[in-house]
């Protein structure tokens, strides 16, 4: 499937085997990719072919043509979706989606929720992209069924699976700019009962400066992964999945002090164990068991100075209930339980969560809906009901009208609650308040032959926002709305896909732009094969942004011009040549803070 699979309508979108995701998502037994013709996305937490709210799929044939091995940068080549980067590779990252915080956003691995329970966000910069088999992006609030964080979307990572093959090595090496080194290798296969893969990957980087008015040295960065995925059928009805991540990273970065040197060692891991159980033709059910931990080592002069060590607990009991054709319903009893191990001593470091939700989907003639309804009771702040309302109207073959609803929260982050006063005088507040959202959509899209469109309007209120200043506090309401627009074609042989975001995120009080959020973002993918050679290009545009919330320092916006040329050497072996930012824009996404200017990159690819 090419780079323009993202547009395509969900129905018509890259076919992927409803039960391999459904073992991430809902963990039904896993079968054989060719065996069905379906989808099911994210955005519904069970298999659906007419999932409402605006979504994008990302494959790997995506991941390699367009050759982006940063995770951040990747995902702002897509429709809605905002990033910013304190510097070049590795350093901290963060995405905005439909304008709202970083840390708004809900990050799964494999169905396994991926975040810092100290920061309240995920360190994408340490993820590997070469281990990532597809990414679903589900635009817009789903708290109504995965509960905090999902208040401006869910993005959810798939790692490369197994299929049912003799053991098959695959490998890539590339190298470039700023004695950019990249390397990833693997093994996958299996039979009608195992399947497996089991993939490896090592990058390194001398890098670039990455602050103004620091150190001036090269900011160097090291990643070395290890991914294995393993389903086990058992018998007809019942089966296990496996998955396991590890990133260990590296990262040098400019601190207070000129003179010093700055490093922070980083392990991100996600663990998940699912047992899979049909019990009969209308009911199945899984038993999820999962951990993430995201622990962080700090040394200023070979000397440590901070430890971080945090972990997230999970177990889940899913039911899925085929009522019949027309109408599916899901019921969840969940458990989670954060915990902290670090060199500063917080008032708590630990926090349990329990939570119920119930979702029924059906398809009645022309009209389609999702609704969804959860409580989550938490240890920290009591409890939250979240729901989520999606419907959807044929009015035609080629031609759909969709309307959104949802209401979200995100619990505070253990520094929001608990950070102890240190030497700057900085302190939690643990009388903080859950932020909340409300938000409404409209939107429509056209499937006729010559490709796909889709125009969506959303309107997104969030309220009691947290907002640090010394001691974090409860203070500020926040009013997003914009307007998306997408289209897919084919143009004289070129693949042509292009979206459009225009969005107003602003302070309620003060009507100032809310930071770091560029009103403008726009992408443009030009596509076209020549025999075994292929050629492309991308343009992404972001208009200017304020750094902070009084608005006083602008970030001028910019455009990055991507090349790429790639040559087909026989079905197994793959030669590609990638420029990213070919015209050396200088700009920033955080003020002072460097980004990369023109790289060039060469890979070889080995893929039976």
């Amino acid at each position: 499937m090419t780079l323009f699979s993202k547009a395509l309508p969900l129905r018509a979108c890259t076919r992927l085997s409803a039960f391999t995701l459904i073992s991430s998502l809902l963990s039904l037994p896993a079968i054989a990719s060719d065996e069905l013709d379906s989808i099911t996305v994210t955005a519904n937490r069970m298999p659906t072919e007419n999932a409402l709210a605006p979504t994008t799929v990302i494959t790997e044939a995506d991941i390699e043509k367009l050759q982006i091995q940063d995770l951040a940068s990747l995902l702002s080549r897509f429709p809605g979706i905002d990033m910013t980067q304190n510097g070049g590779l590795g350093k901290t990252s963060g995405v905005s989606i439909r304008g709202t915080n970083s840390d708004h956003v809900l990050v799964l691995v494999d169905g396994v929720k991926w975040y810092s329970a100290t920061s309240g966000s995920s360190a994408l910069q340490d993820f590997p992209v070469s281990q990532i088999e597809r990414i679903e992006i589900v635009r817009g609030p789903r708290a109504g069924l995965y509960g905090s964080e999902a208040i401006g979307g869910v993005i959810q990572i798939f790692t490369k699976s197994g299929s049912v093959s003799k053991p098959t090595p695959y490998f890539s090496v590339s190298a470039g700019t700023k004695n950019t080194l990249r390397s990833n290798a693997g093994i996958s296969g299996g039979n009608d009962t195992t399947k497996y893969n089991l993939g490896y990957s090592y990058d390194t980087t001398n890098g670039i400066n990455t602050q103004k008015g620091k150190n001036p040295d090269h900011d160097g960065y090291r990643n070395q992964s290890v991914s294995l995925k393993v389903n086990q059928q058992w018998m007809e009805n019942w089966s296990t999945d496996l998955n396991l991540l590890r990133a260990n990273a590296r990262n040098h970065y400019d601190g207070y002090s000129v003179n010093k040197n700055y490093v922070t060692d980083t392990v991100q891991q996600i663990l998940g164990l699912n047992n899979n159980i049909s019990v009969n033709d209308t009911w199945s059910m899984s038993f999820d068991l999962s951990e993430s931990r995201d622990r962080s080592q700090n040394y200023v002069d070979d000397e440590i100075t901070t430890n971080y060590n945090t972990r997230h607990r999970y177990a889940g009991w899913i039911n899925h209930f085929q009522l019949n054709t027309q109408h599916r319903v899901n019921i969840g009893l969940e458990y989670e339980n954060d915990k902290i191990d670090s060199s500063d001593t917080f008032v708590e470091d630990s926090r349990d969560n329990k939570a119920i939700f119930v979702s029924w989907e059906a398809e009645v003639d022309k009209n389609t809906w999702l609704m969804s309804a959860r409580h989550d009771d938490n240890e920290s702040f009591g409890h939250e009901t979240t729901g989520t309302a999606d419907y959807g109207f044929q009015l035609s073959d080629d031609l759909r009208l969709t309307a959104n609803a949802g209401t979200g929260f995100k619990t505070p982050s253990f520094n929001d609650l608990y950070y102890p006063l240190d030497g700057s005088g900085y302190k939690g507040n643990p009388d903080l308040k859950p932020e909340k959202s409300t938000s409404y959509g409209i939107g429509i899209e056209g499937t006729p032959s010559w490709g796909h469109w889709a125009v969506n309007t959303y309107k997104n209120k969030i309220r009691n926002l947290i907002v640090w200043d010394k001691s974090p506090s409860n203070v500020n309401v926040a009013k997003i709305k914009g307007i998306e627009f997408e289209v897919t074609t084919t143009l004289a042989d070129w693949q042509v896909s292009a979206d459009a975001s225009f969005l107003q995120p602003e302070d309620d009080k003060t009507g100032n732009v809310l930071p770091r959020r560029a009103k403008r973002l726009a992408n443009l993918h030009l596509d076209r094969n020549w025999g075994d050679w292929s050629t492309g290009a991308s343009w992404k545009l972001r208009g200017q942004s304020y750094d902070k919330a009084d608005n006083v320092k602008r970030l001028g916006g910019y455009g990055l011009l991507d090349l790429r040329v790639a040559y087909q050497v026989d079905p197994d072996w793959t030669v590609r040549l990638t420029g990213q930012n070919m015209l050396n824009k200088d700009y920033e996404t955080v003020e002072d803070y460097y980004s990369l200017g023109r790289t060039v990159m060469l890979s070889i690819s080995y893929q039976p």
